[in-house]
């Protein structure tokens, strides 16, 4: 009986959550890492388009979108230099995303279309992973899939034309073929495990932390020669297949060490604090609210609380193999982030993807302690399983329909304001926009394009310095000057008989992202 209607809710669930994948796909706001997904899948290289449009006062937004399309004759191997000339992203998303490209032709909603195909087929891969670890308990499957349905971090990132839900693909996969694996004991399955490592290495190179998760569990567990051997040969198997793109990582070194510089800079420990519980937050509910606010810390909390329950419960309740494959995975991977970011000074942390080997896990455990109380002896306990349950899926519930009800998000970063700052744009008399130079100039500059009339014309500074009066004046006579996100050292070289004014503090951004440029009045 319980199976039965535990059945039932989970496809009713499923069914929401698919929905909520594939509705909407191109309303929210195509942000910086979305533009530079499309200019890659194209072919062009970032430097090489900051070139050709830098310090154009004729260019406009119409100009920046032809490099978010596909030329009239795509290449593949543009396409891969592209690529292969930002080595911290593993190209075989972004590949399927040229070969979507040319079938469909390049748009928001297509490329994003292929982030949710992933999503959705997540659902049945924990479904499959969890029935390899609980294999006497279906119930337990079927609710981790509930779970992960409307998890809210799992539904925003199947919107995100990136890499991440084809890499949590290959997560469940590697995790559940190692658990078979063991079980089996067959060459043939140690196999399959060495490709899916492979599959997940060309998702993430934060795959390191799966590996670390791993060999964990193996060190804990396993004192038998022939699982040591399977398992080294799997996973050299899985570096086997990374092979071509470990040789690009390695000849484009320096290149991966300045975009990646950023993670190096330190960051305030109390920030990254609250950044690593909204990580686990938003796993059960996430409205976009801020890190400190009331909700997101008590997401954390409950999240946090139920893991930690859920360990104990799986130390006491289940086998130990099975306690220690969840625990390695749930802890091994945010404690090497965090540990590290404390022990450096860094900000690696920061991010919720990177700590996609332990959110996926969550689902499970949470899944395994909800069953035990289910199918517990008191009425209390199945009551408050049961209590647990529908407060889980109504916070994703509720969190998904506001996600997808919306027009940016957190995860937008830096973009999240760039369609209101568009709509204040596109209602003044003859703008022209001038663009702020910086190492994400580029970026967000197509990505505010998107918005923008066609004809808008967009200057694009090379350098840290605003035009004379004259230049300003030649370039564009008549209408508004808006500078796009100046800083204040850019301002300090505006003429001293010129004004800058920061928008109206209504506006639904930040007033100094779009300052006016008013030159002296007439005589």
């Amino acid at each position: 009986m319980l199976q039965g209607w535990i059945k039932r809710l989970t496809l009713i669930v499923v069914a929401v959550g698919l929905v909520l994948r594939f509705a909407n796909l191109d309303r929210k706001v195509y942000w910086h890492d979305e533009v530079y997904t499309s200019l890659r899948t194209a072919g062009y290289q970032g430097p090489v388009v900051e070139q050709a449009v830098a310090d154009r006062p004729d260019l406009t937004a119409a100009d920046l979108m032809r490099y978010q399309q596909l030329p009239p004759t795509p290449s593949l191997a543009d396409c891969w230099q592209a690529l292969s000339a930002n080595p911290e992203h593993p190209p075989l998303y972004y590949l399927l995303a040229h070969a979507w490209g040319r079938l469909f032709g390049a748009s928001v909603g297509g490329y994003r279309a292929i982030a949710a195909i992933f999503g959705a087929i997540a659902l049945p891969l924990i479904f499959w992973l969890t029935r390899q670890l609980f294999p006497q308990q279906p119930v337990t499957a079927w609710l981790a899939m509930a779970l992960l349905a409307v998890s809210p971090v799992h539904l925003v990132y199947s919107q995100e034309a990136r890499e991440y839900t084809l890499w949590i693909v290959g997560l469940l996969l590697a995790n559940g073929t190692l658990v078979r694996a063991l079980r089996q004991k067959s060459p043939v399955d140690w196999a399959i495990y060495g490709l899916a490592l492979g599959l997940t290495w060309y998702g993430s190179l934060m795959t390191v932390l799966l590996g670390l998760s791993h060999l964990g569990f193996m060190v804990l567990s396993e004192r038998r020669l022939r699982a040591w051997l399977g398992f080294g040969l799997a996973q050299g198997l899985g570096l086997g297949l990374f092979l071509p793109w470990i040789g690009t990582i390695v000849s484009r070194w320096q290149r991966l060490q300045a975009v990646t510089a950023w993670t190096r800079a330190p960051a305030p420990l109390e920030y990254l604090a609250q950044r690593w519980g909204m990580h686990y937050s938003v796993l059960a509910i996430d409205f976009n609210l801020p890190y400190d606010h009331l909700w997101t810390v008590l997401g954390a909390a409950l999240v946090l609380g139920l893991g930690t329950i859920a360990l104990v419960c799986l130390w006491r309740s289940y086998p130990r193999s099975t306690a220690l494959f969840l625990g390695c995975g749930l802890l091994i991977p945010p404690l090497v982030l965090i540990g590290h970011d404390v022990i450096e000074a860094a900000q690696l942390s920061r991010n919720t993807r990177y700590f996609f080997p332990s959110l996926v896990l969550m689902p499970v455990a949470i899944a395994a302690l909800i069953t035990h109380w289910l199918t517990f002896s008191q009425r209390w306990v199945r009551r408050g399983g049961a209590g647990l349950l529908i407060l889980l899926l109504a916070l994703g519930l509720a969190s998904g329909v506001s996600y997808g009800r919306a027009d940016t998000w957190s995860n937008k970063g830096f973009s999240a304001t760039n369609r209101w700052i568009a709509n204040d744009i596109n209602q003044r008399p003859n703008p022209m926009v001038i663009v702020n130079p910086s190492h994400i100039s580029l970026g967000e500059a197509i990505s505010l394009s998107y918005y923008l009339k066609p004809e808008t014309p967009m200057w694009l500074l090379s350098e840290p310095v605003l035009p004379s009066p004259d230049a300003l004046q030649t370039a564009h006579p008549q209408g508004a000057l808006l500078v796009y996100k100046p800083d204040s050292a850019l301002l300090k070289t505006l003429s001293p008989d010129w004004q800058a004014i920061d928008a109206d503090p209504s506006v639904q951004f930040f007033p100094h992202d779009l300052v006016t440029l008013m030159p002296p009045p007439g005589p």
